[in-house]
């Protein structure tokens, strides 16, 4: 099977860690945040091994002691994605407790029926719209390769 990432691997991802590390003095949000990441980052970094080929990281447990985060989410969403300055988007670093999720009118519910010929059955539709945001400044953090 061939690869056709960009290859991060070795000294770039040992790199990476190591900015995440430093660059979460950054960080406002409230609590330990939790890291959401590809799987192949997440795999990346978990291949990372010390001189004489020994795992420098056992589980994900071990690599988010490393980088002070609660826990590792994989995301098949993000795969492929940029970020804000054009690289590819590594991970979200964010803790969800600072993210406000509301509704406008009040929360109202719109409900639709209709008869669908076709399929001789009654359709419905129960639609809402939500929204959302960071109610604390500074709480999430975007990690992204160099574009």
């Amino acid at each position: 099977m061939q690869d056709h990432r960009p290859d991060h691997r070795g000294g770039q991802v040992q790199g990476l860690i190591k900015q995440i590390r430093r660059s979460r003095k950054e960080y406002r949000g409230s609590g330990t945040p939790t890291l959401f990441t590809t799987e192949d980052a997440l795999a990346e970094m978990l291949l990372l091994e010390d001189g004489i080929g020994r795992p420098l990281y056992a589980d994900e447990a071990a690599l988010a002691r490393t980088l002070r985060v609660k826990n590792i989410v994989t995301i098949p969403e993000m795969e492929g994605r940029k970020g804000a300055k054009g690289g590819d988007l590594v991970c979200l670093i964010v803790n969800l407790a600072d993210y406000t999720v509301g509704a406008d009118k009040g929360g109202a519910v719109s409900m639709f029926d209709d008869f669908d010929i076709d399929f001789n059955a009654q359709k419905y539709l129960i639609e809402t719209r939500c929204s959302g945001a960071l109610t604390i400044p500074f709480s999430a953090m975007a990690v992204e390769w160099a574009a």
